[in-house]
Formats: C-alpha cells, sequence, structure tokens
C-alpha cells in the first residue's frame, strides 16, 4: 500500500465533537481533533488554560504510516507524559526554538497515550531556562556552544557569552537554523549528542495525572485547577531532570564525560565509526562500562545510538537532495544498500526510494 503524503495537518486531523464518550471531562472552549480514519483513531483534547499555557491529553492509534507538512508558527516548549504505548511509564521534553516548515513522518503504531503540557512565549522562554538549570553539565555545555554557533552564523560575530547567544534563541532575536548543516551534517553541531531526556514517571507524577484525567470541576474552576495541576507536574519533572546520581550503577563525573565524548566520537564518525572495543579505549573506559554508560545517558546501546543517527540523516539527505540511494548510503556509512534499506524500512515505514520518490512527485505538484 502506497504511504499517504499529507500537506497539511488539516488533512488527516479533523474536529471532533465535545459529546465524544472517550473525553475524560471536557469544556466547549476544549479543541477536539480526531484522527482521519484513512490514517488512524482516536482524539486530540487541547485545553487552553491561559494564552501561554496548554493542557493537551492524545489517545490515539495510527493504522497507516504517512508523511505530513508541519507548519510550527510558533516557538514552544512541550513537556510529555506517556501513559500507554512503547514509552508508558516515561516523560520527556521537546523545545521547538524558532517557526519552521518541515516534513514529518508519522510511523503505524498501536494506542498511544499521554498528557503533554505546552508552553509559548512568554512562559517558554522561562520555562525553557528552568529546564537548562536543572540540566547535567555537558548537556548545557552542549547547548551552549550550540548557540555560540546560531549567534556567529547569523550575526557574523561572537555573542558576549554564550547564555546571551541562548538567551536571543529564545526570545526570538536570531533564529535557530536547521540542525543539518548542507555539507558537514552532524559534523559542525555536538547537538546530537545531548544525553536522554527521557525519565521514569515518578508515583508523584502518576498521582497529579490522575487528578488532572478526573478532574471533578468545570468552567473557569477547572481551568484554574488544571493550570496549577499541570504546573505542578511539571515542577516534578525538572526535579527529576539530573538523575545521574541515582541510577542503577553509578557513574562518576569522569565516566559521564567520557560517554559523552564517546556520542560525539560517534557523530563526528558517522561514516566510518571506531569498532566499540577502539571506542571504550579511545575514552578510556571497558566495554562493559561504555555499554552502562550509553544505556543510562543516551537510553540506548552505542550501535543503536549510531543508527539512529544515520538513518536520521538519510532520511534528510533523501528529502532534500538528487543524490541516489546508494550514495546516500554510502554517506551514512552503510556498504550494502539491502541492509540499508532494511533499516531504513525499519525505522520509517517504508524504503528510501520509496520516500525519495514521493517527495519529488509532491514538489512537482
Amino acid at each position: 500500500m502506497a504511504i499517504r503524503f499529507f500537506d497539511q495537518a488539516s488533512d488527516c486531523l479533523h474536529s471532533g465533537s465535545h459529546q465524544d464518550s472517550r473525553l475524560f471531562h471536557v469544556d466547549p472552549s476544549d479543541q477536539i481533533k480526531v484522527w482521519s480514519p484513512h490514517v488512524g483513531q482516536g482524539y486530540i483534547q487541547t485545553i487552553s488554560l491561559q494564552e501561554e499555557l496548554s493542557l493537551v491529553i492524545l489517545d490515539y492509534a495510527i493504522h497507516s504510516t504517512f508523511f505530513c507538512n508541519s507548519a510550527r508558527r510558533n516557538r514552544y516548549l512541550e513537556v510529555e507524559f506517556q501513559l500507554a504505548g512503547s514509552a508508558a511509564g516515561q516523560s520527556t521534553f521537546l523545545p521547538c526554538f524558532a517557526p519552521q516548515n518541515e516534513l514529518r513522518s508519522q510511523l503505524a503504531q498501536p494506542r498511544q497515550f499521554k498528557v503533554e503540557i505546552v508552553f509559548s512565549p512568554p512562559m517558554f522562554e522561562s520555562y525553557s531556562r528552568a529546564l537548562v538549570e536543572h540540566m547535567t553539565f555537558q548537556d548545557q555545555k552542549i547547548l551552549y556552544d550550540w548557540a555560540d554557533w546560531v549567534h556567529s552564523s547569523q550575526r557574523g560575530y561572537n555573542a558576549q557569552s554564550s547564555r546571551s547567544a541562548f538567551d536571543q534563541i529564545l526570545n526570538g532575536t536570531i533564529i535557530s537554523p536547521q540542525l543539518f548543516s548542507d555539507k558537514e551534517p552532524f559534523k559542525k553541531l555536538d547537538v546530537w549528542t545531548f544525553g536522554r531526556f527521557w525519565r521514569s514517571m515518578t508515583s508523584e507524577m502518576h498521582q497529579v495525572i490522575n487528578q488532572i484525567l478526573s478532574c471533578p470541576y468545570s468552567g473557569r474552576v477547572r481551568r484554574t485547577y488544571l493550570r496549577r495541576k499541570a504546573l505542578e507536574l511539571v515542577d516534578l519533572k525538572l526535579r527529576g531532570l539530573n538523575y545521574l546520581d541515582v541510577l542503577s550503577y553509578p557513574l562518576v563525573k569522569e565516566d559521564i564525560d567520557s560517554i559523552y565524548q564517546a556520542g560525539k566520537i560517534l557523530v563526528r564518525n558517522i561514516d566510518n565509526p571506531p569498532s566499540i572495543e577502539t571506542l571504550a579505549r579511545q575514552v578510556g573506559l571497558n566495554r562493559l562500562k561504555l555499554n552502562q554508560g550509553f544505556h543510562q545517558v543516551y537510553g540506548t546501546t552505542p550501535f543503536r545510538y549510531l543508527r539512529n543517527c544515520r538513518l536520521a540523516l538519510a532520511g534528510h539527505l533523501l528529502s532534500t537532495s538528487e543524490l541516489a540511494v546508494e550514495e546516500v548510503a554510502y554517506r551514512v556509512g552503510y556498504t550494502s544498500r539491502t541492509s540499508f534499506t532494511d533499516a531504513f524500512r525499519r525505522q520509517f515505514g517504508l524504503s528510501p526510494k520509496a520516500l525519495q520518490l514521493q517527495t519529488l512527485q509532491r514538489l512537482q505538484r
């Protein structure tokens, strides 16, 4: 079956009914969207708590992989709590530093049930700063180095400080470019070596989420109650971010530094990476500690981390360039087109050639 491409989200998401029995609680001011039966089923309920703060409840399943052109109109910060699905019991966050248009893939997947809290300016700026303050030192350094790069590439000179550069990105004074560089994707930016921001949800988080889903109020009182609970939930997330001192296999600061350095080495040598044994020697760790450290910092093995970076870069090249599939495979480190195609299909739900052809067809319409 052909993969569907949609020009905008409204082509696959339609207005839903406030009488939908699946909703936990609802107000006429809530925005209800339901998935088109061509691609999935379920709903997205957006509750505006104030101008710059929204609560979103999502419960859906996708039965047909598709691509959609997503237009992001504003900067935002999304804090996510997964209740069902492959990441059930986990929380994370996603910042968007600038308006942008991008082609996003949506893979077929079983039920996803989650709660999201979305900040827009000016709360976006204050909570983004709070997130940075709760990051590990290594992630802060990566982020600030990236902010320096953005500032110098946009303005032609260095900022007074890394914090100043980051503040200008947050307030929209300078616009963040794509993370991919046209000539050397991944090599100019270490953003891809950020630590994993998925964390296990605590019992306190589950308790607050249950209170949100079972809100007994309506109207203005409901909005006030949900706003208080949403901010309480985000506060719990912030306090749980810097978790590296309570891991099952505690790592000292020097070990953590070595894991981040290993991530950088893999990203910067994406087409010809060192073996695990060589990588461990390069950063001064044994193989066991390297693997344990990757699981704890990035949430996966070194091999899978490298594979995810390779396939993300491949998807970018296939949808933005005229390179042949074989050339893309070679650039991201695959020597076999068959192996590349199999890995790409497992990750995105379609073959590299299918993505390339359908992207070309969209551009020619």
